[in-house]
C-alpha cells in the first residue's frame, strides 16, 4: 500500500474535498454491495480525504490519521454523532452512542462505573464460564463452524453480563433480538428505510415481538435493582444505581436505561464476536503465532482454565487481539455530522456533510507499520514508534466517545482464545479469503468452519 500524504502537504484552499460528482446511484450499490472495496476504492482514487454525494447527502471520508484525529479530538465541537444508531427506530431517549454536547456528557459518566475494574470483575467471570461451555461437546477432528459458535457464545456473555444470571434469557430470544438490531441498522442505510420499517413487513413485525420479550426481561432486572435487598452484578443494575456523586446530574431513568442496555447491545455484541472469528482465523493462518500463543497459555495456566486474575499475564494474547484489529477491526468506519461548517486537513466541510473517519487505511500503511500486510503480534509487546500519529490505530474510536465498552471486549476475547486455545487448535478448512459482509462491521458472511484438534497442555 503507498504511504499516505503529509497533511502540512496540503494547502488550506477552502474548497470541497476532491472526489466524483453526480448523485452517486452506483456508489450506492457499490457501498451496500462491499463497504470495505467502496472505501478502499475512494481512497486509492482520491486520496487521504475524498467527497461526494450518495442521492442528497454529501460524505466526506477521511483517511489520514491526522485528520482523523480533527474529527474525533481537536475539532470534535463541530461534529455529532452520525445517523447509523440515532435512527434505528430502537430507543427513543438519548444514550451514550447517540447523545451529543452535555447529555452525551452526562450519560458517559453515568455510564462509567459500568465498565470500571469492580464490574469487568464480574463480568469476567460469567466470559469464562461462557467460553468453557462453548467447548463441551467438541471431539477431536470434528468440523465446526466457529463464526457461528462464539456468535452464540457472545449473546450469552450480553444476556448474563447485561441481565444478571438469574435471568433466564432463552437463545431463540437472543438470536432474535439480535436480527431486530442488525434489521433496524440497515433500514439506517437504505433509501426510504424509515417508511419500510413502519410496513407490516416479516422483519418488522419480528423486530417488535423480539423487542417486546427484552422489555419484559429489561424492566423486571430494573425492579429487582431498585430493591435495596438484593445487590447484584449486571449491567442493567449498575446503570439503574448509577449517580453523579457531585450532585450535578440526574441519574437515568427507567426508560434510559432500558435504551441504553439495547443500545450497548447493538454496538458491542457484534463487534466482540468479530474480533474473535478473526483472531481464530489469523491463528491458523499463521501457525508461529498460535504456538507462541499455546505456550503462553500453557505456562501461565498450567493446564486449568483462566481465571480473571490471568488477565493481565496474558500479553501475548492481548497482542494478538490488538493485531487482529489492526489488520481486520471490527469497525473500520464511524459516522459524524457536521453541526457548523468547518475545515479539515486545509478543505471546507459544508454543514450537514456526513464525514466519515476510516481507520482501516493507515492501520494497513507501511509509513506506520512495517510489514503491514504480515499478522505479527509481537510487534505490541515492542515500545511503540514516537513518531507514529495517535491515530493511525484506533479500533476502538477517539476522543471523547472513545468506546466506553472497550475493556469489556479485550476481555471477552482474550478469556475464550486462553479457555480454548488450552485444549484445541482450530485449524481453517479453506484455503480461500473469508467471504465478507462489510455493509456495518466487518464480518465473515459465511462463518469459519474449521477442525477441532485436541491438544494437551
Amino acid at each position: 500500500m503507498d504511504d499516505t500524504v503529509a497533511v502540512d502537504s496540503i494547502p488550506s484552499t477552502g474548497s470541497l474535498p476532491p472526489g466524483p460528482g453526480g448523485i452517486g446511484l452506483g456508489r450506492l450499490r457499490h457501498r451496500l454491495r462491499d463497504g470495505v472495496g467502496f472505501y478502499d476504492r475512494m481512497y486509492r482514487e482520491y486520496g487521504d480525504i475524498v467527497s461526494f454525494k450518495i442521492l442528497s447527502r454529501r460524505i466526506c471520508v477521511v483517511y489520514h490519521p491526522d485528520m482523523i484525529g480533527e474529527v474525533l479530538v481537536t475539532k470534535a465541537a463541530s461534529f455529532g454523532k452520525g445517523l447509523l444508531y440515532k435512527n434505528t427506530g430502537i430507543v427513543t431517549n438519548p444514550t451514550s452512542i447517540t447523545s451529543d454536547g452535555d447529555e452525551h456528557r452526562r450519560i458517559r459518566k453515568l455510564l462509567q462505573p459500568s465498565f470500571a475494574a469492580r464490574a469487568l470483575a464480574g463480568y469476567s467471570e460469567v466470559m469464562i464460564q461462557e467460553a468453557l461451555q462453548l467447548q463441551e461437546g467438541w471431539q477431536d477432528g470434528d468440523t465446526i463452524d466457529i463464526a457461528a459458535e462464539t456468535n452464540q457464545m457472545a449473546l450469552n456473555v450480553v444476556g448474563k453480563t447485561f441481565f444478571g444470571t438469574d435471568e433466564r434469557i432463552e437463545a431463540d430470544l437472543l438470536r432474535g433480538i439480535r436480527r431486530a438490531l442488525l434489521w433496524s441498522m440497515a433500514l439506517t442505510m437504505i433509501p426510504l428505510g424509515q417508511l419500510i420499517g413502519r410496513l407490516p413487513l416479516p422483519p418488522n413485525l419480528q423486530r417488535r415481538r423480539a423487542l417486546e420479550k427484552l422489555d419484559e426481561v429489561v424492566y423486571r432486572v430494573i425492579r429487582k435493582a431498585r430493591d435495596d435487598t438484593e445487590e447484584r452484578f449486571d449491567l442493567v443494575s449498575f446503570l439503574v444505581n448509577a449517580f453523579d456523586e457531585e450532585g450535578l446530574d440526574e441519574p437515568l431513568s427507567d426508560e434510559e436505561v432500558r435504551d441504553e442496555s439495547y443500545i450497548l447491545i447493538l454496538a458491542g455484541h457484534e463487534t466482540t464476536a468479530s474480533a474473535l472469528s478473526w483472531s481464530f482465523y489469523h491463528l491458523s493462518r499463521n501457525p508461529e503465532a498460535r504456538d507462541r500463543l499455546e505456550k503462553e497459555i500453557d505456562e501461565v495456566l498450567g493446564g486449568q482454565p483462566p481465571t480473571p486474575a490471568d488477565y493481565r499475564n496474558l500479553p501475548y494474547a492481548r497482542a494478538v487481539l490488538d493485531e487482529t484489529l489492526r489488520l481486520t477491526p471490527s469497525l473500520y468506519i464511524v459516522g459524524r455530522t457536521a453541526l457548523e461548517e468547518c475545515e479539515i486537513g486545509g478543505y471546507r466541510i459544508p454543514k450537514g456533510t456526513s464525514v466519515q473517519p476510516c481507520w482501516r487505511i493507515p492501520q494497513r500503511s507501511e509509513a506506520y507499520f512495517p510489514e503491514a500486510d504480515r499478522f505479527k503480534p509481537e510487534r505490541w509487546l515492542e515500545p511503540q514508534p514516537p513518531d507514529r500519529p495517535k491515530h493511525a490505530y484506533a479500533p476502538f474510536g477517539g476522543g471523547a466517545r472513545h468506546c466506553i465498552g472497550h475493556g469489556y471486549g479485550k476481555m471477552e476475547v482474550v478469556f475464550t482464545l486462553a479457555a480454548v486455545c488450552r485444549r484445541w487448535r482450530l485449524e481453517v478448512i479453506s484455503d480461500q479469503y473469508p467471504e465478507v459482509n462489510s455493509m456495518g462491521n466487518y464480518k465473515m458472511k459465511n462463518g469459519l468452519p474449521v477442525k477441532l484438534i485436541a491438544r494437551k497442555p
